[in-house]
């Protein structure tokens, strides 16, 4: 037997012990045998996961997965609809609704607007905010357009740069 033919039996025979380690310990994990073939053992691991999901959830491990989205999908919804104030019995499309309108009243008061403005005029707040921001930083004044702001964030930039420059 030559060498080539030596290492490729002994590799085969490692593969084979390996292969044999994780099928004894994939069996031990899901109850079945460690002789039972890998089709087997995949039910079983099936099985398995599908019912400590359906445990997890609060279900009973005898569920199957239709019932265990089922489960999901309710609990999500409830949670989801009772933070944007709809009722946990509301369709998806309604608890979608509520909750973008809660979430645009709560970032247009919070920027300072009024619970009905549009995402428009939450938008053109924001924009202003960012506007006025800035151009305070660069030394311009609130009215001051984005052309000016930008004329004077570059000077104030430049300015800073040749500072350092100079050790300033």
């Amino acid at each position: 037997m030559s060498n080539d033919q030596a290492g490729k039996e002994e590799w085969e025979e490692i593969g084979r012990d390996v292969e044999a380690k994780i099928r004894k310990e994939a069996a031990k994990w899901t109850g079945a045998e460690a002789t039972d073939d890998w089709r087997t053992i995949s039910q079983k691991m099936g099985d398995k996961v599908r019912s400590e999901a359906a445990v997890t959830i609060g279900g009973e491990p005898e569920e199957d997965w239709e019932q265990i989205g089922r489960r999901i999908d309710r609990s999500l919804r409830a949670e989801v609809a009772k933070w944007a104030d709809a009722e946990q019995d509301d369709d998806w499309g309604t608890i979608g609704q509520k909750m973008e309108g809660k979430i645009r009243t709560e970032t247009a008061t919070g920027l300072g607007g009024e619970p009905d403005e549009s995402w428009d005029q939450i938008g053109k707040r924001v924009e202003q905010d960012v506007r006025i921001g800035l151009g305070k930083w660069a030394g311009a004044e609130p009215e001051d357009d984005w052309e000016a702001v930008g004329r004077k964030m570059e000077d104030k930039i430049k300015t800073g740069l040749r500072d350092w420059l100079r050790g300033e």
